[in-house]
């Protein structure tokens, strides 16, 4: 969701890309329309008993995603896993990329873990205090604290939903990132990490202390980052080692798998899953990547970031009748800040997908 009122933003929307160039289509048509060799037919209940096809049939998909990813200008982490199938293929998927707001997926996922080990409960109602209104994307730093309560489910959904900010720094501060790192460690995931808030995370986008106003209020945080940004001979530096540190990436591959657990109700309880994939269903921001050029029929439950030259986006699509569900990550890295161009290889790699899905199920169907 924008917000029209603060100037940083980790999640943005941009105008609906509505159709795919020619030479999409065409490499649509050419290069999965007509697959060589049948596959098993998908289906929603997870059966994987089926013989997986031969490795030029996945190897079609890899090829049209890699040739989307080398006419970008930057560095494109793409994970696909077709889920009730296990048909799965990537790009760069194992290099930890930047994941802005997408971070949000396992902060989401180490707060349901809480509230099933009893910690906490989803119920309990947190005071919002002009210390945890914080810059960037969302709403709650744009009402009056004190002055508001919400509950845990509330304060998680407006993550996920408007990627608010206020909303996610209140949750790290509960949970802590060590603590969320250390749970996608037990999952299996060594290639995500959570280390700082998203008041941190901007801050050192910017070049700018974060000690002085960890505790600070909106105001005092605006005029602190105000004051003390780095002149224009040295923000190319800054931002290099942004963009170059090892703090808040995930792989392509890890976040979809972590998707996939979510989505078989295996990262954390069903119950608890279910929970998550209804509130990445309701996510607000992100019109033009992962859903900006799919066909009508779909549902998808998803979680966008973007911060600079970063724009990405993390799902899993459900497709019309039994064709199934594929998790995917979709990581970009610019050589220079377009977020448009980033959100329509976004779309192009989605698109690329559910059509090679698509045709491979049809042709499975009409080869029985």
């Amino acid at each position: 969701m924008k917000n029209k009122i603060l100037p940083f933003r980790l999640a943005v929307n941009w105008p609906r890309l509505e159709v795919a160039g020619p030479l999409l289509t065409l490499m649509l048509l050419v290069s999965i329309a007509v697959p060589t060799f049948a596959v098993p037919q998908l289906s929603r209940q997870g059966d994987r008993s089926g013989t997986m096809p031969p490795a030029g049939t996945i190897e079609r998909l890899r090829g049209a995603l890699l040739a989307i990813a080398q006419r970008f200008p930057g560095d494109v982490g793409v994970y696909v896993h077709h889920i009730e199938s296990g048909m799965e293929t990537g790009i760069d998927e194992d290099t930890p990329y930047g994941m802005a707001s997408t971070y949000k997926v396992p902060i989401l996922v180490e707060l349901m873990t809480r509230v099933e080990a009893g910690d906490l409960s989803l119920d309990d109602r947190v005071a919002v205090e002009a210390e945890d209104q914080h810059i960037g994307s969302g709403l709650l730093s744009t009402l009056w604290a004190p002055g508001i309560e919400m509950s845990l489910r509330n304060i998680a959904t407006f993550m996920i939903i408007l990627s608010d900010n206020s909303a996610t720094d209140m949750l790290i501060d509960r949970l802590g990132a060590d603590q969320i790192t250390a749970q996608m460690r037990s999952l299996g995931f060594q290639n995500i990490r959570v280390d700082r808030t998203t008041l941190e995370l901007i801050l050192d986008y910017q070049g700018v202390d974060y000690a002085p106003v960890a505790n600070g209020t909106l105001q005092e945080i605006n005029q602190h980052s105000r004051s003390n940004r780095p002149d224009t001979a040295n923000i190319l530096a800054v931002r290099e080692d942004f963009y170059g540190g090892d703090k808040d990436k995930a792989s392509a591959r890890d976040m979809t798998e972590l998707l996939v657990m979510i989505s078989e109700g295996t990262a954390v309880s069903r119950g608890s899953s279910e929970v998550i994939m209804e509130i990445l269903a309701r996510t607000q921001t992100g019109a033009n990547r992962l859903r900006g050029l799919l066909p009508p029929g779909y549902s998808i439950a998803h979680k966008t970031g973007t911060i600079g030259r970063i724009v990405n986006d993390v799902g899993v699509i459900t497709m019309p009748g039994d064709l199934g569900r594929f998790a995917i990550s979709v990581f970009t890295l610019a050589n220079e800040a377009d977020t448009e161009l980033g959100e329509h290889t976004i779309a192009e790699i989605a698109r690329t997908a559910y059509d090679f899905f698509l045709f491979n199920a049809e042709v499975s169907e009409t080869s029985k």
